[in-house]
């Protein structure tokens, strides 16, 4: 009798270049706690503190990008990946 084959619920075609840093897994978890404190704490919905974080995202890449110097098609290209919706 032959073995049972696992399957993966992870796409793994691309390979990660690296893994996250413990600085920036730090900035990942307070980006989220201050999300739920702003949603449960002060009273703010949902959506407007999605647009406050997609808001703030959007500047972080305009940022990134002009100070270090990515090309134009690298940028619009970050940009279209951020600013499109997810199926």
């Amino acid at each position: 009798m032959s073995k049972p084959h696992s399957v993966s619920c992870v796409d793994n075609k691309i390979p990660s270049l690296r893994r996250l840093s413990g600085a920036e897994a730090v900035v990942i978890i307070v980006i989220i706690t201050v999300a739920a404190l702003l949603v449960s704490v002060a009273g703010m919905t949902l959506p407007l503190v999605l647009q406050l974080l997609s808001g703030a995202g959007s500047t972080a890449v305009v940022l990134v990008c002009l100070l270090t110097g990515i090309p134009g098609w690298s940028f619009r290209n970050a940009l279209r990946a951020f600013l499109t919706t997810s199926a």
